[in-house]
């Protein structure tokens, strides 16, 4: 029973994961063929992804999407943090209604959004006219109740109270316990989080040319002018932003798994 039981699991994870690469490797093998007119594709050529590399303007879009990226993440991870901490330990009572609150951009459009920015700010003196403010600010909105869920449940998953006050007897302040003590506990989760909202406004193409247009071009704004001149740039430029993302995650996790190795190392 036990060896049938494996055999389902394997065979549905393999499914899974097939069905989650399919696309991805039909879309690179689109993108390293010249035509595709039959079951199998013909002339094989690495000539877009050259392309690609020698465009500097592709390279300062990549750049610009993977710093408008960790800007918003960090702040919004920063500033959840420094609420969960007033709530949980000052007022819980709070916690209801900002949980309700930091839901409501789960309701909103991007689009939305990108319009009642531009439609509120915009003409606005000093730096809230400044486009690459509100594109920041737009997608601390986005991600909030993806960060705050996260971060929120990692929370519940400790007995901050109890920690806290131990760090008390021992001559410790709140604030201070609160951040060398509970949130290295927290890292795997704030991580992972910290990823997952990364990952959301990445590749984002609406909300950054609604706000900022041709003025901060990004890497989807660079996709989707693409898409009409040539389908198999186009693939080639999707591929090469998935793996990004994995690299940005792989070296994360690596630093994490790193980091958590030098504590158990220190504490031994």
């Amino acid at each position: 029973m036990k060896i049938k039981t494996h055999l389902w699991d394997g065979l549905i994870l393999f499914l899974v994961a097939a069905f989650l690469i399919l696309p991805l490797a039909l879309t690179f093998f689109y993108s390293v063929f010249t035509e595709w007119m039959d079951i199998l594709p013909t002339g094989f050529t690495l000539s877009f992804y050259a392309g690609i590399f020698s465009d500097g303007a592709f390279i300062n879009s990549l750049l610009r999407s993977i710093v408008i990226s960790i800007v918003p993440v960090v702040i919004c991870t920063i500033a959840i943090l420094l609420v969960l901490y007033v709530i949980t330990l000052y007022v819980p009572k709070l916690e209801k209604y900002i949980e309700i609150l930091c839901n409501i951009p789960y309701a909103i459009q991007g689009v939305i959004l990108a319009a009642g920015i531009i439609s509120l700010y915009s003409g606005k003196p000093g730096f809230l006219s400044n486009r690459i403010f509100l594109l920041v600010g737009a997608y601390c909105i986005i991600i909030l109740p993806y960060v705050f869920r996260g971060l929120k449940n990692m929370i519940g998953a400790l007995n901050v109270r109890c920690v806290i006050e131990a760090a008390q007897v021992l001559g410790c302040s709140k604030l201070h316990a609160f951040f060398t003590i509970v949130i290295p506990q927290m890292k795997r989760g704030i991580i992972s989080t910290m990823m997952l909202a990364f990952t959301m406004i990445f590749a984002d193409f609406v909300v950054v040319n609604m706000i900022a247009g041709s003025a901060f071009r990004t890497a989807g704004i660079y996709l989707y002018q693409t898409m009409s001149k040539s389908g198999q740039t186009s693939s080639a430029i999707i591929v090469i932003l998935f793996i990004t993302t994995l690299l940005i995650s792989t070296l994360t996790l690596m630093i994490q798994n790193k980091a958590i190795k030098s504590t158990k190392g220190r504490k031994a």
